[in-house]
């Protein structure tokens, strides 16, 4: 364990909620959101033990309303766990806290993941901490591009 987490430790271990989760077309400040990717309402938890596990997970809040047929979820059709798992997005694993001229990162060994190809890979992100109203906020973003389908659906939901 790196002494910044150690350093840091109490600021960002713990369960953090996700209320914002927006895809801009860059990073500048005059930056444009081209997608919402779990829409304008995202279902999201993050979790980060006092040892450096992460566990993030998030979801499209329309895709989780699955049908009551008191059916198991393991027998229900292929399409319908389709439906569910195009709203997910997950992935847990140790990660390192590291500092640069652009303030603190971290990278997760990805364990598991509900994306098959980010296992063994590295998830990399900027964290900024802060606090608004008596409430901690940790905002999140990505260090390597993601590539998206962006459409019209993305950004009015």
């Amino acid at each position: 364990m790196s002494e910044l987490w150690l350093e840091y430790r109490d600021r960002l271990a713990g369960g953090w909620k996700c209320i914002s989760y927006e895809i801009y077309d860059g990073a500048s400040p005059d930056a444009k959101v081209v997608s919402r990717p779990q829409g304008t309402n995202p279902m999201g938890r993050s979790y980060l033990s006092r040892h450096g596990y992460l566990a993030a997970h998030l979801a499209t809040p329309d895709r989780m309303r699955a049908s009551d047929t008191g059916m198991p979820w393991a027998k229900r059709s292929d399409a319908e766990i389709a439906h569910v798992a195009r709203g997910l997005s997950m992935y847990c694993g140790y990660m390192e806290l590291f500092k640069d001229e652009k303030g603190l990162f971290w990278k997760t060994k990805v364990e598991i993941a509900s994306d098959p190809t980010r296992v063994g890979g590295f998830q990399t992100r900027r964290v900024e901490l802060s606090e608004e109203n008596g409430h901690a906020i940790k905002i999140v973003r990505p260090v390597d591009p993601i590539l998206l389908d962006v459409s019209e659906r993305d950004l009015s939901s």
